[in-house]
């Protein structure tokens, strides 16, 4: 390997080799994929004798890694090239000489190690089904490489992203965009044309979704179309590829662009992240929270001003609801098997807590970052004044789409389109009330998604305000309030219980803390000034005299 080869990539390798936080995330990655793996032998009785239950915990354990794999993008790489445009440091790396495939290659490789070393440390604990003979190595080795690829596209679509925008939010909701349309919607799309009597010609387009690798290496599906298997992972990572590509060519036309130079004409807002939520004369006369309100007028928000113009996640949301109710409504009239609604709510509903984890946390964590926090802590408004405009700001985006969703769900396990169809009005056992079909299922449904979203949005937040590095609270967020209680099954309320009250009041606590830290630290220079001005103005009187 030549000296000047990805320069960038080595200095990126470096200081991912040495941060602390590389190898804590293997040992959190193995410890989460074997705490599943016990917790589901636990509740699955008479799994050491039965090869069809070895097989479903090898299921249970990929689907969780592609689930991990899917999302890594999101969380790695889509903010990677926005966070250089933002600071002004992109014109500068171009002007040492450095190509764009240098800048993107470095970046993609750096941010991807502890993604990496996450799914190494993953792999020997869902090599476990092999030594019980419930699966063959061939399969395993399908597995892995599928894998590895949807890791691969994952971070690729979120480096893609990043090359095209410059706010962190709006990063995060195109990859999470981009991922559902390709991991999700293409997948539902062919399905429902199959079951509908189209020939399997039309959906070649979908082939590139990096869903079907993952799908076709079971032995029992790789048995039938071998050569499904390996031309879809061609075609995803081929894709992968272009996605980079495409980025590389992103980040060569707008290097030189006015807005991201190293010299900005004016100070000000950022360009593409602070959006005018009032014209100036309207500004200043709502900004005071004991200000009397004009009855009918827009509240000046400072948490909308500082979060921009969230359009893309409410489409994003709006999109996972839709894809969903649509599979939901032609999966149930086309199928002669009674699907639960609820099963495929669940995963759907998942996608909606995460977006409302990255949204709860995009004020405190962009505040951080521009240093407006501290600014707005020596305003007039209140510390609950900030709480409540932050929940205002989620609750706009998510609130309808979680009203329609739940709807839907209630009217999907009300109604059941499917039996009308076959025209079997009896009660069947697979149609009585549970925790996953029926009624009762519905209820535990809504109450668990109320209870997930304020846990998420409180214990975000206050991750978010008080973490050393707040762009990890997110990811902290989703793994201690979803992915760690659901261990739990049924009793995770108990969690959200916690996180809720946890949240409430330390947010306070830590907020009153930052307030007065922040006033110490400006009344400070002021105090160690008047003495240094005093002995400047004495010393050459002194020696006059």
């Amino acid at each position: 390997m030549r000296e000047d080869l990805l320069p960038i990539a080595k200095r990126e390798l470096r200081v991912a080799a040495r941060r602390r936080g590389t190898a804590r995330f293997r040992w959190w990655a193995a410890l989460l994929a074997i705490l599943i793996s016990c917790i589901w032998i636990a509740w699955f009785p008479g799994w050491a004798s039965a090869t069809k239950s070895v097989g479903s915990l090898f299921s249970l354990q990929t689907a969780c890694a592609f689930v991990l794999a899917l999302l890594s993008g999101p969380f790695l790489t889509s903010d990677c090239l926005s966070e250089e445009k933002r600071d002004g440091t992109l014109s500068l790396l171009f002007l040492t000489g450095l190509k764009a495939r240098d800048i993107v290659m470095g970046k993609f490789i750096g941010t991807s190690l502890s993604a990496i070393y996450g799914l190494l440390a993953l792999l020997p604990v869902t090599a476990i089904p092999i030594l019980l003979g419930g699966v063959g190595l061939l399969e395993f080795g399908r597995m892995a490489l599928a894998l590895f690829n949807t890791l691969f596209f994952s971070l690729a679509v979120g480096l893609w992203v990043s090359a095209f925008v410059i706010s962190y939010s709006r990063g995060v909701a195109g990859t999470l965009a981009v991922l559902t349309i390709t991991g999700a919607v293409l997948p539902a799309l062919a399905e429902l044309g199959s079951r509908a009597g189209w020939p399997a010609a039309c959906f070649y387009f979908t082939w590139f979704s990096p869903f079907y690798p993952f799908w076709c290496s079971r032995d029992a599906i790789y048995a039938l179309e071998p050569h499904k298997y390996w031309l879809t992972l061609l075609a995803s990572h081929f894709i992968g590829w272009i996605f980079l590509a495409f980025a590389s060519s992103s980040v060569r036309r707008s290097w030189n662009n006015p807005e991201l130079g190293l010299k900005r004409s004016a100070p000000g807002p950022r360009p593409g992240r602070f959006e005018p939520a009032l014209r100036p004369a309207e500004g200043r006369s709502n900004s005071l929270p004991n200000c009397p309100r004009p009855s009918g007028a827009e509240v000046f928000d400072p948490v909308l001003r500082l979060g921009g113009d969230e359009s893309l996640f409410r489409w994003v949301v709006w999109l996972i609801v839709i894809a969903w109710a649509a599979l939901l409504c032609v999966s149930r009239i086309g199928s002669r098997q009674y699907l639960p609604p609820l099963v495929s709510a669940g995963a759907c509903a998942f996608l909606l807590k995460v977006l409302v984890a990255f949204q709860a946390c995009s004020f405190f964590v962009e505040a951080r970052r521009s240093g407006a926090l501290e600014l707005l802590l020596c305003t007039p408004l209140r510390n609950p004044d900030l709480i409540s405009a932050q929940w205002r700001a989620v609750l706009r985006i998510v609130l309808w789409p979680l009203i329609i969703f739940l709807g839907l769900a209630w009217i999907a396990v009300l109604f059941p389109l499917d039996r009308a169809v076959m025209g079997s009005l009896a009660p069947s056992p697979s149609a009585m009330p549970s925790l996953r079909t029926g009624s009762l299922g519905a209820l535990f449904l809504s109450v668990r998604l109320g209870a997930d979203i304020l846990a998420i949005g409180w214990f975000g937040m206050w991750l978010a305000l008080t973490a050393r590095k707040p762009g990890l609270a997110p990811a902290l967020t989703i793994l201690a309030v979803l992915i760690l209680p659901a261990m739990l099954v049924h009793f995770d309320l108990v969690a959200d219980m916690f996180f809720i009250s946890w949240g409430t009041t330390r947010l306070q606590e830590d907020f009153r803390r930052l307030a007065d830290t922040t006033l110490s630290q400006s009344e400070a220079p002021a105090s160690t000034e008047q003495p240094m001005l005093t002995v400047v103005a004495l010393g050459p009187t002194s020696d006059l005299q």
